[in-house]
């Protein structure tokens, strides 16, 4: 056993030094690198058509995957942030019922509000996306950004000051960021 693990050995020795095998794992070392360069300036590229080019590279460089997908997949991971957020402050909204009672009717606004992004505007703009229909994913991702605007606007409407306006902000904020990246594929 031990004679054919050194004669295994000795032939990766041999095969690796030779010089065609180096040029060879060079260039294909090359290829990985290039590749990787172009797929960062994608995302570099496609964050600078948002309102936020941070937020946009915090949200696509947060997920592996951005690394190796086309416009469509970026657009498609700004969906799944859009979702995480609202699924987020679903759980803030349920939190705000039971510590701030008297906040009641501006929170079951913000509650159906919130449920409507995670359970009809993500799903329709991941399906709008898959099926090469952009345009309307746009509509689901302002719509998202609109329906924040109504959960902080419900506050005031209950004579209420809204312990929100930093979770609508940030889901207008995503909202907006996403909206832009899949505005970039209508053009």
């Amino acid at each position: 056993m031990e004679s054919r693990n050194t004669n295994f050995l000795r032939f990766l020795k041999m095969k690796i030094s030779s010089p065609l095998t180096i040029l060879f794992l060079l260039f294909l070392l090359q290829q990985t690198l290039l590749s990787a360069m172009a797929d960062i300036q994608l995302i570099k590229n496609t964050c600078k058509g948002t309102p936020s080019s941070s937020l946009c590279l915090k949200i696509l460089l947060a997920d592996p995957k951005s690394q190796n997908v086309d416009l469509t997949g970026l657009a498609l991971i700004g969906v799944d942030a859009v979702n995480n957020k609202g699924l987020e402050i679903l759980k803030q909204i349920v939190a705000l019922k039971e510590s701030r009672p008297e906040l009641g009717p501006a929170l079951d606004h913000c509650a159906e509000v919130y449920h409507a992004v995670v359970d009809a505007d993500v799903p329709s703009s991941r399906d709008a996306l898959r099926s090469g229909e952009a345009m309307f994913a746009e509509h689901g991702m302002a719509d998202s950004a609109v329906e924040a605007q109504g959960c902080e606007g419900s506050f005031g409407e209950h004579g209420n000051t809204s312990p929100m306006t930093e979770s609508n902000n940030a889901m207008i904020d995503v909202a907006n960021v996403v909206r832009a990246i899949v505005h970039i594929l209508l053009q």
